[in-house]
């Protein structure tokens, strides 16, 4: 055998072999995993309701009155991502969990607009058709963004009621500039990227195929667990992000990615009146802690908790201590 073949041999068979060996090595350090956890209450779906544009919304709750908790996810994510943090403030909250635009079971916009500014839209829409007397926002990564952008649009008129925002893996800065090789980004958007992404919204079934012969190997494995995850993620919940991932229409995570790069709300963030509980991971490579460190800095209220050696997801790895965290500050915003 001629040594480029066996050289291409080994490179082919390492490219298979690596990424699979990671997922079962995941699993076996994680062990059986923690059962998915469930409302006391159990949860309920609200019909019929749209946003603003006429986008249908699917959201999820448990709790008929009282404050409001309401839950916005992330870029290809679903509301499913927030099951821990629902179950552990539904025994004395109402929780609120939405599928942002596009994502989950919600439904593609019929313009296909996914700029921040809709998705603020959106959680207004959802903030009325609950009316809650007072209120927070918890926003992971794209749902961050969204919170901050509905302050800047919205907070005046719910003044009073709008109690308090946590913010997870997020930021109110340019997120090119917290992204990682956010430099060679910034070179290449807008231009050639942009373009670039707008053709990734048109629909593609040989594109849609591909996600979907994707979707369940050990690549969507590996490259969730780099982009999502900080040191030895839990298996169960890097498998849960593939799911969601890879489940996400192409049309809806390329021009949600678009409507991300041309995010900023760094300007408003001295007006944010009101108290901001913010989460990072050290090792995010998405919305970096350096960033998150500018956003806490221009924030009036703030605090800053940063888990070391967690990536983009530290709801999902350092949930516990998170949760407590959390339901410690939604407690304080609430007088309880």
């Amino acid at each position: 055998m001629k040594k480029s073949t066996l050289g291409a041999a080994v490179v082919s068979l390492s490219l298979l072999g690596v990424p699979a060996a990671i997922r079962r090595l995941d699993h076996i350090r994680s062990g059986d995993g923690v059962p998915d956890p469930r409302c006391t209450g159990g949860k309920q779906v609200i019909e019929g309701l749209t946003s603003l544009d006429g986008t249908a919304l699917h959201v999820e709750y448990c709790g008929e009155s009282g404050p409001t908790v309401f839950f916005m996810h992330g870029w290809t994510c679903s509301h499913v991502i927030f099951r821990h943090q629902m179950a552990c403030l539904c025994d004395r909250y109402r929780v609120v969990a939405t599928d942002q635009r596009g994502h989950g079971k919600s439904a593609m916009p019929a313009g296909k607009d996914f700029r921040i500014d809709r998705l603020a839209e959106d959680l207004k829409a959802v903030v009325d058709a609950f009316d809650p007397e007072e209120f927070v926002i918890v926003g992971h990564s794209m749902g961050g963004f969204t919170a901050f952008k509905f302050h800047q649009h919205f907070g005046e008129k719910y003044r009073g009621r709008l109690k308090g925002m946590v913010i997870i893996d997020s930021t109110g800065t340019n997120t090119l500039e917290s992204i990682y090789l956010g430099g060679l980004l910034k070179r290449l958007y807008p231009f050639p990227l942009s373009p670039f992404l707008v053709l990734g919204g048109r629909e593609n079934r040989l594109v849609e195929r591909g996600r979907k012969i994707l979707r369940n190997t050990p690549f969507a494995y590996l490259i969730c667990r780099w982009a999502a995850f900080g040191k030895h993620p839990p298996a169960d919940e890097v498998e849960l992000q593939r799911e969601m991932s890879f489940t996400t229409m192409v049309p809806a995570t390329s021009l949600a990615l678009k409507a991300i790069f041309d995010y900023h709300v760094e300007e408003h963030l001295p007006d944010v009146d009101i108290p901001v509980l913010m989460f990072v991971g050290s090792k995010d490579k998405l919305t970096s802690e350096k960033a998150n460190r500018r956003t806490y800095e221009s924030l009036p209220d703030a605090r800053l908790v940063v888990y070391k050696d967690a990536g983009h997801s530290t709801h999902l790895e350092r949930t516990e201590e998170l949760n407590a965290e959390m339901g410690a500050f939604i407690d304080a915003c609430f007088g309880h």
